[in-house]
């Protein structure tokens, strides 16, 4: 997220991954899932996400010092917590103009096999949220732990600012699923509900049963403080100083990171991310020496909604 500083959330992570079935596989790449095509908005809600956690497990009290200090960083803007953590995103920028936006769909790739070295770097992508003023973003975490799917509150005003989560293991890809050029994913839908209380709810797609399911739903006043909307590859890792690359650079290594039909919805209907709507922000490829990154390339391969960010 664009001019934020979430590492001190990393404790979340491995406290919500704590909590969740035992029967969650924590070694090792959960079988990849079959390729499907992707879902249509207008596909039925049926129930609730499958292993999810909510509220108050999702944070415990021995983590809720790095939210607060996490909140005083955003809000004074400040772009890095230490000398030696580098924060950087690139990705799709939804419009500033776009306040008539009321829903966003994306298939986010997911590497159940990647783990970070370091324990305090954290690889949040890709990261959805819709629009200025939407309650909620839909977050893709890789930690050095079970990698998981968080829905981000923007508008809470308890301090619970992870307000769902759940594990990305072999359970979760067995009903939401998909493979898209080669790698996993997931779907998710992030929607305006009720606009009279700017209300959000954030669904994923069950591959099995061809429906919506709900993940978390949240309302109020969005506080991020940003004008727009994103769809990011987004990281926060620690230098290392034998290489010049950020830790995360590192780790992902022949991987590719991809986030695909990226689609809004106004008043007009549903339409593609395109250079009508959207941009590619901050630049239009990352930078390998700014993004401290020697072997990366990105691309946008159908602008703007299919972007990729491989390592070599």
């Amino acid at each position: 997220m664009p001019g934020r500083a979430r590492r001190l959330l990393r404790a979340a992570a491995t406290t919500v991954g704590g909590l969740m079935l035992l029967a969650a596989s924590t070694t090792g790449a959960a079988a990849r899932p079959a390729p499907q095509a992707p879902p249509g908005p207008n596909a039925p809600v049926r129930g609730a996400v499958q292993g999810r956690v909510l509220g108050s497990r999702a944070v415990t009290a021995r983590n809720r010092a790095a939210v607060d200090r996490f909140r005083q960083l955003r809000s004074s803007r400040t772009p890095r917590l230490a000398g030696s953590t580098h924060h950087e995103w690139w990705g799709t920028k939804v419009s500033a103009s776009s306040h008539a936006l009321t829903s966003v769909i994306a298939t986010q790739s997911v590497d159940t096999s990647l783990r970070l070295t370091d324990s305090d770097d954290v690889l949040y992508a890709p990261t959805l949220k819709p629009r200025d003023g939407a309650c909620i973003e839909m977050v893709t975490v890789h930690t050095d732990d079970q990698p998981q799917v968080w829905a981000w509150d923007w508008c809470t005003r308890t301090g619970q600012d992870v307000g769902a989560s759940v594990d990305v293991d072999s359970s979760f890809l067995k009903d939401y699923g998909t493979t898209v050029n080669g790698r996993s994913a997931y779907t998710v839908q992030v929607a305006l509900t009720d606009p009279a209380g700017n209300t959000w709810t954030a669904y994923l797609y069950d591959y099995a049963t061809k429906a919506w399911q709900t993940f978390f739903t949240s309302g109020g006043t969005d506080q991020a403080g940003v004008d727009y909307g994103w769809d990011m590859f987004e990281y926060y890792s620690a230098v290392d100083r034998s290489t010049g690359n950020v830790q995360v650079c590192d780790d992902l290594a022949g991987r590719t990171v991809e986030s695909s039909s990226l689609q809004v919805q106004t008043s007009a209907g549903w339409s593609p991310a395109d250079p009508d709507n959207s941009s590619v922000f901050p630049g239009d490829s990352m930078d390998p020496a700014t993004y401290l990154c020697s072997g990366v390339t990105s691309s946008m391969v159908t602008p703007n909604s299919d972007w990729r960010v491989s390592v070599s």
